[in-house]
């Protein structure tokens, strides 16, 4: 991979990665303590929504860290180690942890959405969720395939 390549993708990771953070002090931690100040009833709506935000904004810098790792493992060009596969595994547990989070949570609001029919409501969650799935297994298969990539990089050494 070029090293323009990797310097543009450190600068998108630390972009999003600077995204997730500012979405977590600026947007979702006043939210969160204006309604821990005001409410008494915690089912209210706002408080979920706060908490599955900061949740999903972990995944998501958890994901940054991986590739940043993946990304210097990339430039050494060490990518074929066992050390990979553990940061590969990282963005498979985040990715399916998001999912996961936004499919509760979808199931949660859909209910209380039903009385009001709200099927846009349904097909957003559904798509975000089919999409996360899709990530999911996507990353599975890289993961395949940096597996064979390695055991063929291993091979090739031995008979040179």
């Amino acid at each position: 991979m070029s090293r323009i390549a990797i310097l543009a993708l450190r600068a998108l990771v630390l972009l999003i990665g600077l995204g997730a953070v500012i979405v977590q002090i600026a947007l979702l931690f006043p939210v969160f303590t204006q309604t821990l100040a005001q409410e008494r009833d915690f089912t209210f709506l706002p408080l979920p929504i706060v908490v599955l935000g900061v949740a999903l904004a972990v995944c998501v810098e958890a994901a940054l860290i991986a590739i940043w790792a993946l990304l210097s493992m990339v430039r050494r060009d060490a990518i074929f180690t066992q050390r990979a596969f553990r940061w590969v595994d990282v963005i498979i547990g985040a990715g399916l942890v998001a999912t996961l989070l936004v499919g509760g949570f979808g199931i949660l609001v859909i209910g209380i959405a039903l009385r009001d029919d709200a099927p846009g409501l349904i097909a957003i969650v559904g798509g975000v969720v089919v999409a996360g799935l899709a990530f999911v297994l996507l990353m599975i298969v890289m993961r395949g395939l940096l597996r064979n990539a390695t055991a063929m990089r291993s091979e090739l050494s031995e008979v040179v």
